[in-house]
């Protein structure tokens, strides 16, 4: 774009009229020739199957008496169809029956499997096939193969037209563009020079003359009416300047009294050394200060993690006790208060009494069924409000000690990761596959761990749901890696990660998320390498998926460990 600012208006409306023009003809030319291209193809396939219908008819007779010498004949007529390379009949047993020019290295046994009509090979050539009937019954098949390079021929020259075409009209354009733009650009280009004028000689009392009432005459107005508010300024400026000058002599002989208070101001900057001392011990407080919201920032993205499991539960238990049933019973008892003094015969003669036993019997097991789903979720639901605490209490622990070490089955952790997702990988429906080899138990802070599965597992469903796949997978799998390091994987076929991001993803405060605070991943990094392990990802690129990988050591059994286990 910068060779176009430095060019004239003229040559930019010049080239703008062109550019238009010249886009204008060429998608008009584009769709002229694949209409012409579509339409000639169109037209050679019905032109074949026109022949191959009356081939049919005249082979007709030939196929039923089988004379294969009458219908090589018949065939023998393509001569005058240049195009037409090869030519087959078959009987109705699929058998080859006559055959008409070279098949040279094509194979054409799989032409019966193809269904009544025409296909293009890969060369470009015509297949087409239509069957011989006698009676409404199939007596045979009729196989014609053309080629079509006679069609790019005409194409070609239809391309040369349209060239020939938008060259002459571009040449029009441009001849056109420059009569008409001389009437445009004659106010800009007067009111240029003007404003050169000014430049070179700094004289603010000339003035542009005004040849049009459009909108460069009104610009013409402004820019005349701006030069006689710049004179006004110019002749202000002046008074200004003489006014300044005798200001400068009086803040003179003020700079001479002020010089001899600079040594006053000497012993006062000690002072000031002092206070910048004591300043710079506030700035060392509030450093630690901002390590300390950077922990509890970790705590409000962990929280919210599981808040997030929360909600969904807690939606879930609305939605399912919005949808109860009990409505249904209130009205089975209200018939029944109803008839109070002839039950026996409402529940063996009226249609609703003898129905009402089997209703009142499914509802019972749909109430019972609710029930457990009921209770199910609100188990997880307690979960979860539980793993708040823990983390809360976590958090509070390592902001004055290290946290507590426990054995850990890495099994059940990672199955605790996944339960407080459960309710949102079902409700993507996201394929889960758990791998977990043979796996020693870690001595190792198992919430610290759990925090970060329980990361990785919810920004992998977010990945997830943001894809349009309808094959959504997520795979956790863990093994030994030698006999010192345990790796767990994190693998989802989502949206993937830009090769840009790979390097900058677990920074504080980086986020692909449009309400993501980038928070997570970075806490997630230091609490594996504060653990004596490692955070990595990697990934093919966007919409190939993404490995979040954690490597952790197998902690000796000597080391001590907490006496609860996982």
């Amino acid at each position: 774009m910068r060779p176009f600012q430095n060019f004239s208006i003229n040559t930019k409306i010049s080239l703008l009229v062109t550019l238009a023009v010249g886009i204008a003809l060429l998608l008009c030319g584009a769709a002229f020739l694949v209409h012409d291209f579509h339409t000639i193809r169109a037209a050679r396939v019905q032109e074949y199957d026109s022949l191959a219908e009356v081939l049919g008819a005249n082979l007709t007779a030939a196929v039923v008496f089988h004379d294969p010498d009458t219908a090589e004949e018949l065939l023998s007529s393509l001569q005058k169809q240049e195009t037409v390379e090869f030519a087959a009949v078959y009987d109705k047993d699929g058998q080859v029956f006559a055959t008409y020019g070279d098949a040279q290295d094509n194979d054409f046994s799989d032409v019966l499997p193809l269904h009544v009509g025409h296909t293009y090979t890969s060369e470009g050539h015509l297949c087409l096939v239509r069957e011989i009937q006698q009676d409404g019954e199939r007596i045979g098949t009729v196989f014609l193969y053309s080629r079509m390079d006679d069609l790019r021929a005409v194409l070609i020259r239809e391309v040369e037209i349209v060239l020939v075409i938008m060259i002459v009209s571009l040449a029009a354009a441009m001849f056109v563009s420059r009569r008409v733009q001389r009437a445009i650009t004659r106010s800009t280009l007067d009111l240029a020079e003007v404003a050169q004028q000014i430049i070179t000689q700094k004289d603010y009392s000339l003035r542009v003359n005004k040849t049009s009432n459009d909108e460069l005459g009104s610009l013409c107005d402004e820019f005349n009416a701006m030069l006689d508010e710049i004179q006004k300024r110019d002749n202000e400026l002046q008074i200004a300047h003489d006014q300044l000058e005798q200001r400068v002599a009086e803040r003179t002989a003020k700079l001479t009294h002020a010089n001899s208070q600079l040594s006053r101001e000497v012993a006062e900057r000690a002072c000031a050394e002092t206070e910048l001392e004591s300043v710079h011990g506030q700035l060392v407080d509030a450093a630690r200060r901002a390590g300390m919201a950077e922990v509890a920032t970790g705590v409000l993205h962990n929280v919210g993690n599981v808040l997030n499991s929360i909600n969904v539960s807690s939606t879930l238990l609305s939605e399912r006790l919005r949808d109860s049933q009990l409505s249904d019973l209130r009205r089975a008892v209200d018939l029944m208060n109803q008839h109070l003094d002839d039950l026996p015969a409402f529940f063996t003669e009226d249609e609703q009494g003898r129905q009402l036993p089997r209703f009142l019997d499914l509802l019972a097991e749909h109430l019972v069924q609710q029930k457990h789903e009921l209770v199910e979720e609100v188990r997880v639901l307690n979960n979860n409000v539980d793993h708040v605490k823990t983390i809360i209490a976590m958090q509070q622990s390592y902001a004055g000690v290290a946290g507590v070490i426990a054995k850990v089955k890495i099994a059940e952790l990672i199955q605790d990761a996944i339960r407080m997702n459960s309710s949102s990988l079902d409700k993507y429906q996201i394929q889960l596959t758990c791998d977990v080899g043979e796996m020693p138990e870690l001595g190792i802070d198992k919430h610290r761990l759990l925090q970060i599965l329980i990361n990785l597992v919810t920004n992998a469903k977010d990945a997830l749901a943001a894809s349009d796949r309808s094959d959504r997978q997520l795979i956790v799998r863990a093994r030994r890696q030698g006999d010192d390091w345990v790796r767990i994987d994190v693998i989802d076929n989502g949206i993937g990660i830009a090769p840009d991001n790979l390097t900058r993803i677990f920074s504080h405060g980086f986020t692909t998320k449009k309400r993501g605070h980038g928070f997570g991943l970075h806490s997630s990094a230091n609490a594996a390498r504060e653990m004596g392990g490692a955070l990595s990802v990697h990934s093919d690129g966007p919409g190939c998926g993404a490995r979040f990988s954690i490597e952790l050591p197998v902690v000796p059994m000597e080391v001590p460990v907490a006496s609860v286990d996982a």
